[in-house]
């Protein structure tokens, strides 16, 4: 099981976070890399890493929009 935002998804092997992303955003709220701060397992994830990950069972991701602040 992996956990986006909340919403589980059977856990696939060889499946990417990018992929995850594209299918959570079918369903739910739209999420995505640019601008947004990714999480996985309580760290904070490099955008550019962050898209091509492989995802483990058991992973739990969140991916907030970023705050700018002045």
């Amino acid at each position: 099981m992996i956990r986006l935002n909340g919403v589980e998804y059977d856990f696939r092997q060889d499946f990417s976070l990018a992929q995850l992303v594209r299918e959570h955003n079918l369903v739910h709220a739209v999420v995505g890399f640019e601008g947004f701060v990714v999480i996985i397992n309580g760290a904070v994830i490099a955008t550019a890493q962050a898209q091509g990950r492989v995802l483990s069972d058991n992973d739990t991701v969140f991916i907030v929009p970023k705050l700018d602040g002045g």
